[in-house]
């Protein structure tokens, strides 16, 4: 499944999740003189991902590591909801995995400031492929690399995906790759309204969804955003004319309202209120629902474990106001990284080498996951219909938005000082749909003065420990929506 960069999964504070890593890590080194201990229990390189798509890529890469080493690789896959949890566990046991996908909520830059993390050596071939698409203080940190980007930044997390017969029966069109929100309110309207089926299955459960949502509909709106990574940590999130946070913004307030709608409409499926992403797409796909918003992955899903309703889906972009909305994202970051804890460290190296292969990224396509970093190689593999017009439409709509870590790497040391500000961006949708929260306005304004004043908190800690960094690192008044902010603007 799919995860941006850093994105907060756990009930406690990323803060006090951080604290628990520092203790770990702490331990883990104590009395080493700063060389990495072996794992406990010895024997398989253990990976650790929630990436369910991508059995056959990854097993790929692991054949491939195995048929030269003296050893195997152990994956584990997690739901996205626990995969956090589980590390934090994990963190407490002393029994972290040698690789993993981070969604502990914590900023890549306190990882590595905190040393719980460690770099790995890049083979000439693939230091050479990743050359034009590794950023300082996303995958490298002091010129070491720690990660390889595999997925593209072209892609959202709110794509529409629908049953064909009942869009078809409400009037709509499934060749369409747009659709205006209120032609999208009256086909969820006309669909429930045979009482058979609900129009939309949403999962309200899964809060860093509903932000990941909540930012991509706000974009449609027109709200132009800086962010700082592919993925959708609010603290990443800024205005770029202003550099300032802007959920109270009028795209964001939009897409609110928009998103509350359907739920007055009746057009949700009542149960969405105790959904995560799984469990959603599970009740969509046994038809207690038409419609269901999610990512390119989903064709990877619904062909290993929905077979038979695969081909009766379709998918258009998210619904926006005028039906032409683009969405943006900041260069992909890594997705797997090394615990520094690990005793696998030749071995780590060699299967990041492998990920940036253009083999590997051929069979990342075929596994119908994110979108390969090349989304060229989609059109040569074996994909269903669907993941196809997915990758089309990520083309169209999809733009690189500016970076302001890309610009200073410094910003990083100021992401990775910020505490997490509750309640956050996903759990403020989470009130306002289920009545919790009356005055959206006001909640996202409070949201966005916090973020404000704690950044500003945050800047002053990390320039009196030496940092160049300022708003001014913020602000790209240059840049437009819908345009792409190459590596050549900075």
């Amino acid at each position: 499944m799919h995860t941006p960069s850093r994105r907060m999964v756990l009930g406690g504070s990323a803060a006090a999740v951080l604290a628990a890593l520092a203790a770990c890590s702490r331990s883990s080194t104590s009395g080493s003189s700063g060389s990495t201990p072996p794992p406990a229990s010895g024997g398989a390189l253990q990976w650790w991902d929630h990436f369910e798509p991508l059995e056959g890529a990854l097993q790929g890469i692991f054949d491939t590591w195995s048929s030269g080493a003296d050893g195997e690789v152990e994956r584990t896959v997690y739901n996205p909801n626990e995969m956090g949890q589980a590390l934090q566990l994990a963190l407490g046991s002393d029994q972290m995995p040698d690789v993993f996908s981070n969604l502990t909520g914590i900023p890549t830059p306190a990882l590595v400031a905190r040393g719980l993390i460690s770099p790995v050596t890049l083979g000439a071939d693939a230091q050479a492929s990743t050359s034009a698409s590794l950023f300082e203080g996303v995958h490298t940190f002091d010129g070491d690399v720690y990660s390889v980007p595999i997925f593209s930044h072209q892609q959202h997390s709110t794509l529409a995906w629908f049953d064909v017969e009942q869009l078809e029966r409400a009037g709509g069109d499934p060749e369409a790759a747009t659709q205006t929100w209120d032609e999208f309110r009256r086909i969820l309207r006309e669909i429930g309204a045979g009482g058979q089926t609900a129009g939309w299955a949403w999962n309200i459960a899964f809060d860093g969804r509903l932000q990941e949502q909540l930012v991509d509909l706000a974009q449609g709106a027109g709200q132009a955003l800086a962010l700082n990574t592919a993925g959708v940590n609010p603290a990443d999130i800024t205005d770029p004319s202003t550099g300032e946070y802007v959920f109270h913004g009028e795209g964001f307030l939009q897409a609110l309202e928009f998103l509350q709608s359907l739920v007055t409409d009746g057009a949700m499926l009542p149960a969405s209120t105790s959904l995560d992403a799984r469990e959603a797409r599970a009740r969509w796909a046994a038809g207690e629902a038409a419609v269901f918003f999610d990512g390119p992955w989903n064709s990877g899903v619904l062909a290993g474990q929905f077979a038979d309703f695969l081909p009766r889906v379709g998918v258009t972009n998210m619904p926006t106001p005028d039906g032409a909305g683009y969405s943006a994202r900041g260069p992909s970051s890594g997705q797997f990284w090394q615990s520094s804890t690990s005793g696998h460290g030749e071995g780590v190296s060699a299967l990041f080498s492998l990920l940036a292969t253009p083999e590997f990224a051929q069979a990342l396509a075929g596994n119908m996951d994110q979108p390969p970093a090349d989304l060229s190689v989609v059109a040569g593999a074996d994909v269903d219909p669907t993941y196809s017009r997915a990758i089309e439409i990520f083309s169209d709509w999809c733009r690189l938005a500016p970076s302001p870590l890309v610009r200073n790497p410094g910003v990083g040391a100021v992401i990775a000082e910020m505490e997490e500000i509750r309640p956050n961006l996903g759990e403020i949708v989470q009130g306002c749909v289920g009545g919790d929260i009356d005055d959206p306005q006001t909640a996202l304004k409070t949201f966005s003065d916090a973020l404000a004043a704690e950044r500003d908190r945050a800047i002053d800690v990390v320039v009196a420990a030496g940092t160049e960094v300022s708003l001014d690192d913020w602000v790209f008044t240059d840049y437009e929506l819908g345009t792409d902010y190459s590596a050549d603007r900075y």
